[in-house]
C-alpha cells in the first residue's frame, strides 16, 4: 500500500490506529522503499489539518476553498541518499488542536457569526503525511486521513 512515484519507488506509511483524542500521541511507522539510491533533503512525518469550506449560496456553482490551517512537521531523517528505511514515529496532537481556526473569545464569535451569515459550512480534515523531500524533483509521499475528536 504505498504511492509510488515514476518509477522511483515508493514510501508506505501505517498508524497503529485511526481515531485520536485531542493530546493523544499518533503512533506508526514509515516504510521507505526505492528502486535506486535518491538524495534527499529529508524525510518527515507531519500532522495536517485541512480546512474546507462549501459556500451555500444559489447559483450554477457553489464555491470550495481548502487551506491548511494546522500543520506540524517532525523530521525523521536529514540530508543523505535514501534507498531503504524502516523509522517509527509518535506525533504528539495539542491538547488545545480543535480550538484552532478561530480560537477563543470575542473575534472567535465574530468570525462564527461571519461564517454563518455568509451561508458558509466549514469542516477540518486531519492527515498524517509521510515525505521525502527530494530537490529538484517530485517529493515521495504517502498521506492517510484519521479523525481528531
Amino acid at each position: 500500500m504505498g504511492l509510488f512515484n515514476f518509477g522511483i519507488g515508493g514510501i508506505e506509511l501505517r498508524l497503529e490506529k485511526y481515531e485520536f483524542a485531542p493530546g493523544e500521541a499518533i503512533k506508526g511507522h514509515v516504510s521507505l522503499k526505492l528502486k535506486k539510491p535518491i538524495k534527499a533533503r529529508k524525510l518527515g512525518i507531519a500532522l495536517l489539518g485541512l480546512q474546507e469550506t462549501h459556500q451555500l449560496r444559489s447559483g450554477p456553482s457553489p464555491r470550495r476553498e481548502s487551506n491548511y490551517i494546522f500543520n506540524f512537521e517532525k523530521p525523521l531523517d536529514g540530508e543523505k541518499e535514501y534507498l531503504q528505511g524502516e523509522y517509527d514515529f509518535e506525533l504528539k496532537i495539542p491538547a488545545n488542536v480543535l480550538e484552532g481556526s478561530y480560537g477563543s473569545g470575542a473575534l472567535a464569535a465574530v468570525a462564527k457569526t461571519a461564517q454563518f451569515l455568509g451561508g458558509a459550512l466549514t469542516n477540518i480534515k486531519w492527515f498524517v503525511e509521510a515525505s521525502l523531500d527530494i530537490p529538484m524533483g517530485l517529493d515521495v509521499r504517502k498521506k492517510i486521513q484519521i479523525n481528531i475528536g
